[in-house]
């Protein structure tokens, strides 16, 4: 018997409701947000798109995709439609899994389109959206290869447009990568599943470890070629050396500033401009909500220094005062997570910032903040301070529903795609915990991906019934 299509089964009467409110919701995204939001990376990165030279502090992919859209309209806003639809397409595919949704799943369905997160966020122009919306299109994907793996044709599409989207995942964000291995895992579990009846043990876990591994080669192999071909267009900074000495001043700093008479010796006999700077401007003025407020002191281009010896001193930090290095990253890890300082952390942006007008110049854009604007800002400020704007709720969420999918698993649900939710959930918090390492700032979107995921996560949960084989 053939499986039905995702197109089937969105028609269904029964999944009708839940498909009207995501569309609905798309809708109304791009209404309130059209033609997007650009705040001062935004408009970096469409300005380097125009040109077609690109910088890489952030992933020069963003800047091609926006170069993409902007010769189609100036203003780029086939971007926000392109990633809005990956979102809620994502959203639909996971809906249309279930042939009768439980009615639970409308209300929820309902909350999750009308949230902030959801209706505002999806217009701003950034590259953590646009990760997280892949990512979360990509798992759905792959839990349509799943059920429809008995369909040769249906399997391989599904898992084309999942490598197409993981590979997009692992070259929008540095730290990207973590979404197309936990795809590749998961695929490797769907094609355990998914083994014949009465084939060998080993037969079963070699041809499904010979799939995430093709799988995850050839996403490798893509991401390296995209990668070598935008950085050949790229302005030649070493931008990703940069961001890694920010990030080590910025430990020294921190710890620096837990301990005032911390080992600088390195720096002392190598670099004593940038001890000086670390000791008595850095620190005293050290935040853990991110480093930006550094850039402006006294010797704040030290910030990025050059040679080698603050990598060195920073070196040293973690192996000899490992206690102190870990406590200075909970730090700036808490903040990333919890956000604990509107001013510091940015939550919403609405509008196109009007700060630099040579950057509007070369985006090819105006300042504007207009009634629209003022509307998506109340209404999204309405929800700070409460669980909406909360990546830790989120996280309570995607743990919850990771311990619900074990013991659905245990109890021999066998469907494939509560091994990609899961695999999604398991993404998203490892993708978090990657921040305890690499953050230097607290803004909400940097975990974004966690928060959709936990929505989707909990949609699909609340629309899919039990499903155990009859003994």
């Amino acid at each position: 018997m053939r499986p039905p299509s995702i197109f089937a089964e969105v028609w269904r009467w029964k999944t009708f409701p839940l498909a009207a409110i995501v569309f609905a919701g798309f809708g109304a995204s791009l209404a309130l947000n059209l033609p997007g939001h650009f705040e001062p990376d935004s408009l970096w990165q469409l300005a380097q798109g125009r040109t077609g030279v690109y910088n890489t502090w952030h992933p020069p992919v963003m800047a091609w995709l926006l170069g993409v859209a902007a010769r189609l309209d100036p203003s780029a806003p086939l971007f926000i439609v392109f990633d809005g639809a990956l979102f809620f397409g994502g959203l639909l595919a996971f809906v249309a899994l279930e042939a009768r949704p439980r009615h639970l799943c409308l209300p929820l369905a309902v909350l999750v389109v009308a949230s902030p997160l959801v209706l505002i966020y999806q217009g701003v122009v950034w590259k953590d959206v646009l990760f997280a919306d892949v990512s979360v299109a990509g798992f759905a994907a792959l839990a349509w290869a799943g059920r429809s793996w008995f369909s040769v044709g249906r399997r391989f599409g599904c898992l084309f447009i999942a490598f197409g989207l993981f590979s997009l995942a692992g070259l929008a964000r540095q730290n990207g990568f973590i979404v197309p291995v936990c795809g590749a895992a998961a695929l490797a579990a769907i094609s355990l599943m998914r083994s014949p009846p009465g084939a060998s043990p080993k037969a079963a876990l070699g041809r499904s470890a010979a799939y995430g591994l093709l799988f995850l080669a050839l996403t490798v192999l893509v991401m390296s070629l995209a990668t070598y071909e935008l950085d050949a267009h790229s302005d030649g900074q070493p931008e990703n050396l940069h961001q890694l000495k920010r990030l080590q001043v910025f430990d020294l700093a921190g710890a620096a500033h837990i301990d005032p008479n911390i080992d600088l010796s390195i720096l002392h006999d190598q670099a004593p401009e940038l001890e000086r700077f670390i000791r008595d401007e850095a620190a005293p003025h050290y935040r853990a909500a991110g480093a930006d407020n550094l850039e402006s002191l006294p010797g704040g281009d030290l910030l990025i220094p050059d040679g080698d010896a603050a990598s060195r001193q920073w070196a040293a930090l973690v192996a000899h005062r490992p206690a102190l290095y870990l406590r200075t990253r909970m730090g700036v890890f808490l903040s990333t997570l919890l956000t604990p300082e509107a001013d510091a952390c940015p939550m919403v942006f609405v509008g196109i910032d009007p700060d630099q007008p040579q950057l509007l110049k070369d985006a090819g854009l105006r300042a504007r903040y207009d009634g629209k604007d003022r509307l998506d800002d109340r209404y999204a400020s309405l929800f700070l301070g409460t669980p909406v704007f909360s990546h830790l709720f989120y996280a309570m969420v995607a743990m919850a529903l990771l311990a619900m999918a074990l013991r659905d698993h245990l109890r021999a649900d066998r469907r494939p795609e509560l091994i990609a939710v899961a695999a999604m959930l398991g993404a998203a918090l490892l993708f978090t915990a990657s921040f305890f390492v690499i953050s230097n700032a607290c803004d909400y979107r940097y975990l974004y991906f966690l928060d959709v995921a936990a929505m989707a996560g909990l949609i699909r949960q609340a629309a899919a019934r039990p499903a155990f084989p009859h003994h």
